[in-house]
């Protein structure tokens, strides 16, 4: 399988050699469509709409985040083969908010509409499956945990004893936030894993324990012309295996300016088009690439309020071959904290002035569901954090 998907992505697609921008213009018949109706894709539409483009959205429910921000909302089932061709037939472009789709229907689909998919499913093939990922970043000799490719308890036992008795078991399909990764310290925590093996059919990566310091991520933009600009990197705290805050711009230095220089060279090397998310893990004596997301990511949240452009609209105009200009960051200081739902009652707050609100019109609040999040600009990294922390208690989510 993970040949096919290598094999598939160095194939050339209906649109992996685009010369020129597609026809999506202000007032156009066909607009740029997002598959997906998350917050992910209401922030994708709200700039678009500032962009002058207009913005059609597939998903299941009226009451989607991004269904509420456009009256070319189509309701339709994200896996479904006629509801995509049905969506693709009335958009110029077609970009989408989460990589866990069915990448080989919708580049069938592309095809057989002429209308572009982008990031291409062929990428979103290779990054949404975490072994080919992997296999991807040794390629093009990013610097990433070492790895085994595990689908049964004795290859599980293996990696555990290679990997020097502690490794992370990750699925290789649909994991995310926490879900599907499993840390494993002890023989007695391996014995509690492996009865997982049975339950999923994807099979499992085992990664190298990595004693980190501190997270950080990065967002980087490439265009359908070849352009690429790189955001500043941030550092990121996990809670519960969720993002909880972001804050930066971090200090340059020589190692994450060379890294820098890597990713966008990968993204060229692939023929990339549009944001990927890279997370990272910074031990203190280097950068390990630790996850890639071939779209918009929660770590450049901030971007909307602290960048003079955002990844969103960055986003936007790469699929559309628009001129990408790297953003200037507005202010010394930023942070970007999640407002993570912590009951089942409706939020309410008092908002603060210092701060931006963008809410996600989410009709349920659950613990742990990303309900909005909250920018603050400041004169260092660390005050911007700090307010951010101290303004999270005015939401009661």
């Amino acid at each position: 399988m993970k040949e096919q998907l290598l094999k598939k992505n160095t194939t050339k697609t209906a649109f992996s050699n685009l010369k020129k921008a597609p026809v999506v213009q202000p007032n156009s018949m066909k607009p740029l469509g997002i598959v997906g109706g998350g917050q992910l894709a209401r922030m994708l539409a709200l700039k678009a709409h500032e962009l002058g483009i207009k913005v059609a959205v597939l998903s299941e429910n009226a009451f989607d985040p991004a269904a509420q921000v456009t009256s070319l909302w189509t309701q339709g089932a994200l896996g479904n083969r006629a509801d995509l061709r049905k969506f693709l037939s009335i958009c110029s472009l077609v970009t989408f908010e989460s990589e866990f789709l069915d990448a080989h229907l919708l580049e069938s689909l592309s095809r057989e509409t002429s209308v572009p998919v982008l990031p291409r499913p062929s990428d979103m093939a290779l990054i949404q499956d975490r072994l080919t990922q992997k296999e991807i970043l040794l390629k093009h000799r990013l610097p990433t945990a070492r790895f085994h490719s595990v689908a049964t308890e004795d290859e599980a036992r293996w990696a555990f004893d290679d990997l020097g008795g502690r490794a992370v078991f990750k699925k290789r399909r649909f994991g995310y936030d926490g879900y599907g990764t499993f840390i494993v310290r002890s023989a007695q925590d391996l014995k509690k894993f492996l009865p997982e093996l049975t339950k999923n059919s994807h099979g499992f990566i085992a990664e190298e324990f990595v004693p980190f310091k501190r997270e950080l991520a990065v967002m980087v933009v490439r265009s359908l012309r070849g352009q690429t600009v790189r955001l500043p990197f941030v550092e990121s705290y996990q809670e519960n295996a969720r993002c909880l805050w972001v804050k930066g711009p971090l200090r340059k230095s020589a190692k994450l300016t060379a890294l820098g220089q890597k990713l966008e060279k990968f993204l060229s090397a692939i023929s990339y088009c549009g944001t990927m998310g890279v997370e990272l893990f910074d031990t203190g004596s280097k950068l390990i690439v630790n996850e890639l997301a071939p779209r918009v990511h929660n770590s450049g949240h901030y971007s909307l309020d602290a960048l003079s452009d955002d990844q969103f609209s960055l986003h936007i105009k790469a699929v559309l071959g628009q001129d990408l200009v790297t953003p200037r960051v507005l202010s010394p200081g930023f942070a970007m904290m999640n407002l993570l739902g912590s009951t089942t009652e409706p939020a309410t707050w008092l908002l603060p002035s210092e701060i931006k609100l963008h809410w996600y019109g989410k009709e349920e609040n659950r613990p742990g569901r990303k309900m909005g999040h909250i920018n603050v600009l400041a004169a260092t990294p660390e005050k911007a954090l700090a307010l951010v922390k101290n303004r999270r208690s005015c939401f009661r989510v």
